[in-house]
């Protein structure tokens, strides 16, 4: 089928990607479509970084670092990803958005003070985590070590490929299965099977291997997190075959194709990072970028994109 000018724009589908769309088809445009500036958040940098530390740990072959080689090397990651970020955005980190509740002992809520602090306790607790399961990297049939695994792949009837980049692969010591894993360094414990379910694809479609297990694991407690109920911490995926999860991705991508992106305002509008160009959110610049707002006239920006 053909694709939309707009979809077009898209030069790939990522689990982001389409968590954007989902959660919010305005959103989506904004960002993907209109590819209008983002304001950077404190805790989405601090998390780069966190996943930049212990990749960093895991590719030297897990050395026993100190408490000192690990703030050293936490706040050269840290400073590397402030200083990327400001240079890609064109925006100053003291107008980032700062999460986290103000406290005596914080008022300034999680700032980058608090990362500084707390990202060699988080890479600390990583290691005593791998030290602790004894689990594996999975190595890929290329030889790969599956660390920030990069997987794209075509779908079936869509497109553009799909991309992804798995945290890390591992092999459960016990019983030898594939585990797709997943680490998350925000405050908020995340339900997400389904990124999990499509990392699962992407390694079946790319090596034509099947990973029965996936994990979270979260970075800011130190262990893997139950998604179910039944507390259980590795979530069975062989029921969401390549086939299930690959449909699901289509039937998105036929949305994206329509064109239509309305709005879906709720608590998720005040971290938004293009609020400020959306008339739900009541940004200041949606008159400019949003075709939704009464007084839209369209900026030089938004009609280059």
């Amino acid at each position: 089928m053909p694709a939309t000018a707009g979809a077009l724009l898209v030069p790939h589908l990522s689990h982001s990607t389409l968590g954007c769309h989902s959660s919010c088809p305005k959103s989506f445009y904004l960002k993907k479509v209109a590819k209008l500036p983002q304001v950077p958040s404190m805790a989405a940098v601090g998390g780069k970084a966190a996943h930049s530390l212990i990749e960093f740990w895991d590719l030297e072959g897990g050395p026993s670092w100190s408490i000192e080689d690990w703030e050293d090397e936490a706040s050269a990651v840290l400073d590397a990803e402030v200083s990327r970020t400001e240079t890609e955005s064109g925006i100053p980190m003291d107008e980032w958005r700062v999460s986290g509740r103000a406290t005596k002992a914080r008022p300034n809520k999680e700032d980058i003070e608090w990362w500084r602090a707390e990202l060699p306790k988080m890479g600390q607790m990583y290691a005593e985590w791998r030290e602790k399961t004894a689990w594996e990297i999975w190595i890929t049939p290329d030889g790969e070590l599956a660390v920030e695994l990069e997987i794209k792949v075509p779908l079936p009837d869509v497109e553009v490929p799909f991309l992804g980049y798995i945290d890390r692969v591992f092999v459960e010591p016990d019983t030898g299965a594939l585990v797709v894993w997943d680490a998350k360094f925000g405050s908020q414990s995340p339900e997400d099977l389904v990124q999990l379910s499509r990392y699962r694809m992407g390694l079946e479609l790319r090596y034509g291997v099947q990973a029965q297990y996936g994990a979270i694991y979260k970075g800011r407690t130190g262990d893997l997190i139950p998604i179910f109920k039944d507390g259980k911490t590795l979530m069975p995926l062989s029921h969401l075959s390549s086939s299930i999860v690959a449909g699901d991705i289509e039937a998105q991508w036929r949305l994206i194709q329509t064109g239509a992106y309305p709005a879906s305002p709720g608590r998720h509008c005040s971290w938004c990072d293009v609020r400020n160009s959306c008339t739900h959110a009541k940004g200041r610049d949606a008159w400019k970028h949003d075709p939704s707002h009464p007084g839209y006239k369209p900026s030089a920006l938004t009609l280059a994109a």
